[in-house]
């Protein structure tokens, strides 16, 4: 008989649901906190972790000492002639990291929270805090502060854009604003729209002795807020530090006002593709159950000697929920960005990865493409014979662990070693969230770097559904049910989905889940059951051991000119995992049978094909690869291998892509073409290739 990971718990409701499961361990009741906890409210839960672990490190992070910028010319056609344009690249050259511990953090948490009642905030009110910022120290502080006086708090990515940021602060009546002084400019028109906005708090203290980049950062933080005081006179603008310093003076003064386990803790605004963002209502009481459930998990697997290194959007509920795991481990949190994570982008100084040397590492699935590909490229760039020694290991290793023929960590141990240095040489479990991940990536990087799990969770469930549990660990899994949830699978009939065949809507229901959308009956009516289950929009599949495995998503698929639909999510996590694909959005044309890919190209092996080829000359660089990508030759050869990628994985008829086209330039939550958690903003990226997409069509 097959073990069971999730148990059924009672029976089905009728045909068209299966009989609703729990995770083996909770089979008669769900969690509401952690094990071991007494805790209702996410203040009660922090401070009992940080009393556990008192003098451990519990956060580090780095100082921005100086941003080089390098400028180079490179050769582009534009409108058919060859032109020089100059093109500005950034370096970080960053501090050692600093940090805090369990005992300071619990002190600074205390003083900020003081700080922002002695500023004018209501404590136990509904005066709230909007956080605008980028993932950081302060960032999680300036939250801690917030919950230490019941103050609720709204969370917006730091590239929600001017509309939706006016949305939450206006739709909130949010009080006061945190942000990063490089955000500063884009508050001036908002603040004249939310009225409600009395304080500005921001990252750093604004000085003109700053000499950063000759005085710009200085500079623009110091024009910003003389415009915003200029349309606003009202507001009154602090640091960071003004609120530690009132804090600490006031410690006589202010006592703490602790939050109710049903009193609002945060509502966090998704960034979404479309339409307005939505605030997820979340108590005290959903968050407390959500980190209580993921932590059954993993909590045999990680302890207060774990290092998490932390990068992704703290305004994502995915990456705050890891982050308060951390705390209930004991582990010490170390801040970092994408753009500093490897020693790639800055200067004078280590990568985040190399110099905090993390041992627990979470990213979305663009984040783990990125790292695969640069591992393919540094392997292809290795004389024949090291290369051959290379694959042949890997190969082997991969049959072995195949045919539980044991020796094959060790093997991979020896040949991976200097890959794994790269990565700081002692990461022991990474995780991917918020999107679908490649079987072949989560191998890949399994083998050469360690297990990666998969987690599942959506904003309304407090990120917590499933995580796979290192000790049943598989392949193309979302994993075991989290221990506070209860999961049914829904018929959706229109797409073949049944729950006789053990497939349908992921339904949800427990203490984790949202209660409403905030001042949105119409959503949240649609969202939720009148008893309480959570609809996903996700299409779910119980396997023989009792995993969840996500195999669609109701709210990406398209339908095509023949009826049949596809799954677009599905078929850019298997395009993704081309060599020549840096990213790809999957474009459904209602009125063709076939899909579009438009991708992002990988430069470095795009420029060795097209070399191959005879398109470009073996004495030009990766950078002039923009000059090509309309040549047709290229983009037939891209298309034929992405097609092999494709059946490879088991796509076949509509799933197979009718053509390409290249995006000429990378899609960054700054530039607007994907949200701050990578998520694809389908239409501006639609709208930007839109003719190249009619040619593909019109001539296939």
């Amino acid at each position: 008989m097959v073990a069971q990971y999730t148990v059924p718990v009672g029976k089905a409701a009728n045909e068209h649901e299966t009989a609703p499961r729990r995770n083996y361990q909770c089979r008669e009741k769900p969690l509401v906190r952690p094990p071991n906890t007494k805790c209702s409210t996410v203040y009660e839960f922090v401070l009992e972790c940080f009393q556990k672990n008192k003098n451990s490190n519990a956060m580090g992070w780095r100082d921005v000492k100086e941003i080089h910028e390098e400028s180079k010319s490179v050769m582009k056609k534009v409108d058919g002639k060859e032109t020089s344009v100059e093109k500005k690249w950034m370096y970080y050259e960053l501090s050692h990291y600093h940090y805090n511990s369990f005992d300071q953090l619990t002190d600074i948490m205390h003083e900020i929270g003081r700080g922002l009642v002695k500023i004018g905030l209501k404590p136990n009110d509904d005066d709230k805090l909007h956080l605008y910022a980028a993932t950081s120290h302060k960032w999680m502080k300036m939250f801690l502060g917030a919950q230490s006086q019941g103050i609720p708090v709204v969370t917006a990515y730091d590239t929600l854009g001017e509309k939706g940021l006016i949305h939450s602060l206006v739709q909130t009546g949010s009080k006061a604003i945190f942000t990063d002084n490089s955000l500063l400019p884009s508050l001036i028109k908002p603040v004249q729209a939310a009225q409600d906005v009395k304080y500005i708090i921001h990252f750093d203290s604004i000085s003109s002795e700053d000499r950063r980049q000759s005085g710009k950062i200085y500079q623009s933080a110091h024009d910003a807020i003389n415009k915003i005081k200029e349309v606003r006179p009202d507001i009154k603008t602090f640091s960071f530090d003004d609120i530690l310093k009132l804090g600490k003076e006031s410690c006589n003064e202010i006592d703490v006002h602790p939050p109710g386990k049903d009193d609002l803790c945060c509502i966090m605004y998704t960034s979404g593709s479309t339409g307005e963002p939505k605030g997820v209502v979340l108590k005290h009481s959903n968050v407390v159950a959500g980190v209580g459930g993921a932590s059954l998990n993993i909590l045999k697997f990680v302890g207060n000697t774990d290092r998490v290194i932390c990068f992704l959007p703290l305004a994502h509920i995915f990456e705050l929920v890891f982050e308060l795991l951390s705390f209930y481990w004991g582990a010490c949190i170390g801040y970092a960005t994408v753009k500093t994570l490897t020693s790639s982008s800055v200067r004078n100084c280590q990568g985040d990865l190399q110099e905090f040397k993390p041992t627990i590492m979470v990213g979305v699935a663009a984040v783990w493409e990125t790292v695969r590909k640069g591992i393919l490229n540094q392997i292809d760039n290795l004389p024949f014979l090291t290369k051959k020694i290379f694959w042949t290991a890997y190969n082997t290793k991969l049959n072995m662990q195949r045919l539980h023929i044991p020796g094959g960590g060790a093997l991979g141990n020896l040949v991976f070693k200097k890959i794994r240095t790269a990565t700081g040489g002692q990461l022991r479990y990474l995780l991917n969230g918020g999107s679908p991940i490649s079987r072949d990536a989560q191998e890949f990087i399994t083998n050469l770097i360690c297990p990666m799990l998969i987690g599942y969770g959506l904003t309304e469930t407090c990120a917590s559904t499933t995580i796979l549990d290192p000790a049943n660990f598989e392949l193309g899994v979302a994993g075991d049910l989290t221990g506070c949830v209860t999961v049914k699978l829904v018929d959706v009939e229109e797409l073949g989905y049944f729950a006789k065949n053990n497939q349908g809507e992921v339904w949800i229901t427990g203490a984790n889940v949202t209660p409403e959308y905030y001042k949105n009956e119409e959503e949240t009516s649609q969202a939720l059951t009148s008893d309480g289950w959570f609809k996903t929009g996700d299409i779910g599949e119980w396997e023989a051991n009792g995993h969840l495995k996500i195999i669609d998503r109701k709210k990406n698929l398209v339908k095509t000119m023949n009826g049949e639909y596809i799954a677009l999510e599905k078929l850019e996590s298997v395009y993704r995992s081309n060599e020549y694909v840096a990213n790809i959005c999957v474009y459904a044309d209602q009125s063709k049978t076939k899909p579009v890919g438009i991708i992002v190209p990988n430069h470095a092996p795009l420029t060795k094909l097209a070399k191959k080829l005879g398109i470009m000359e073996q004495k030009d660089s990766s950078i002039n690869i923009e000059n090509y990508l309309e040549d047709a030759k290229l983009i037939k050869a891209v298309y034929s291998d992405l097609l092999k990628t494709g059946k490879d994985q088991g796509l076949v008829g509509i799933e197979l892509l009718a053509g390409i086209v290249f995006f000429d330039g990378e899609w960054t939550p700054q530039n607007g073409f994907v949200t701050s958690a990578q998520k694809l903003k389908r239409k501006d990226i639609l709208n930007a290739v839109k003719d190249k997409v009619d040619a593909v069509y019109s001539s296939s």
